[in-house]
């Protein structure tokens, strides 16, 4: 069992992108069919990235070797999809215009530092070598 920052990032793969993508389909769900068919490629993207982030959450979760590179992808994906559904979404979000950019910052932001984190910590390197 993982403790520490590895939980916690472990954690908020496992739950965080689900959550989020849940909330996203729920809120959209409704209008989906007046969006079009690139809202409905838009979700299935999401929950493309949502998926993935679990499974390298289960990933460090359970030691795997290839944890740490799943998680920086999964990482970069989650940033991805945070910024592009701020700016370039078809779907319906409760942002206000001038939130857009510092959450679109704070999303990638937050990606580096754990990405920083699974490269340069020695405990990272130690359990996952």
């Amino acid at each position: 069992m993982r403790r520490g920052w590895l939980l916690v990032l472990a954690l908020f793969l496992v739950a965080w992108e689900p959550l989020r993508i849940a909330t996203e389909f729920e809120s959209s769900i409704g209008t989906l069919s007046m969006r079009g068919p690139w809202a409905a490629v838009e979700l299935l993207a999401h929950a493309a990235i949502a998926a993935f982030c679990v499974a390298s959450g289960w990933a460090l979760w359970n030691g795997n070797v290839a944890a740490p590179q799943l998680a920086t992808y999964a990482l970069i994906g989650s940033a991805g999809v945070s910024v592009q559904s701020l700016f370039w979404s078809l779907l319906p979000h409760q942002t206000v215009p001038g939130e857009r950019l510092p959450f679109a910052l704070l999303a990638v932001v937050h990606a580096a530092a754990w990405i920083a984190y699974l490269k340069r910590s020695r405990r990272v390197r130690a359990i996952f070598e």
